[in-house]
């Protein structure tokens, strides 16, 4: 028996089947998956794979769909050609069907955007997804990306005195090969994850004499706060977090004509 040719239509539907999928899946992966700030911080990991990599997935099977996508139109060009001229000369019939498509479209674009009933539903149901994967406090990084800073400097801004730190490191057998190394790269030589090396030397954060609470400047906010997921906290909870009395913090914003609710985050307000 003669072997058959390549069957290119036949491996373009598998391909596009299969990056669909792709899509669908590592869609599904990222809708539930930690912030960004969170999975670098605990090396966050489904399927042994990380965020970075589920949205290198995900981004790569969407070129690989737009491209099958391009190939299916000029593979077949002609015969689409000859369709649209046909209806064109026979008069559109399912003017009802693409308009109802064409507003689904919009809705979903400008409700999206917007926020609209319905949509929004979702799109808070993925972010509260992503806050169940903090377990403790500890599993939300103390600066923004912590764990690119090297130990050294990490260790400078937590107030944390490097000797004992590397020691205590040392002791736990996470070998330190240079404090001037990132925690990320000192966490993945030893195969764990920034937080833990965090945990075990973090009883070597001294209290800093700093500034007293009601007096940060706008930079002391940005330094402590920046990239901490602030602005999708309730009110409470970041008062709970800087040792400020929620009551307090309502009359300091209702004098700046800030009406807030125990219920809104610092984005809402």
């Amino acid at each position: 028996m003669a072997e058959r040719g390549f069957h290119k239509r036949g491996f373009i539907t598998f391909l596009t089947l299969m990056s669909f999928l792709i899509m669908t899946v590592t869609g599904i992966v990222l809708y539930f998956a930690p912030q960004g700030r969170i999975a670098y911080w605990v090396d966050w990991r489904f399927w042994g794979i990380n965020k970075i990599d589920w949205g290198s997935i995900h981004t790569i099977s969407c070129f690989l769909f737009v491209i099958v996508g391009i190939y299916h139109l000029v593979y077949n060009w002609k015969a689409l050609v000859n369709y649209i001229s046909n209806k064109v000369s026979g008069g559109f019939r399912l003017k009802k069907e693409f308009g109802i498509a064409l507003v689904i479209s919009l809705v979903v674009i400008l409700g999206s955007m917007y926020q609209v009933p319905g949509i929004k539903q979702v799109l808070d149901f993925s972010e509260y997804a992503k806050t169940l994967w903090v377990k403790s406090k500890e599993y939300d990084p103390p600066i923004a990306h912590a764990e690119q800073l090297s130990l050294k400097n990490f260790a400078k801004k937590m107030n944390i005195d490097l000797a004992p730190a590397t020691a205590e490191l040392n002791k736990n057998g996470v070998k330190v090969a240079n404090p001037d190394d990132s925690l990320s790269k000192i966490a993945q030589d030893n195969r764990t994850s920034p937080v833990n090396l965090y945990i075990l030397i973090k009883k070597f954060e001294a209290v800093s004499p700093g500034v007293q609470k009601a007096s940060y400047t706008a930079e002391m906010v940005d330094e402590r706060f920046a990239g901490k997921g602030m602005g999708k906290k309730k009110l409470a909870e970041v008062c709970t977090e800087i040792g400020l009395d929620l009551n307090q913090a309502k009359e300091r914003l209702a004098k700046s004509q800030v009406p807030a609710g125990d219920e809104e985050t610092l984005h809402d307000l």
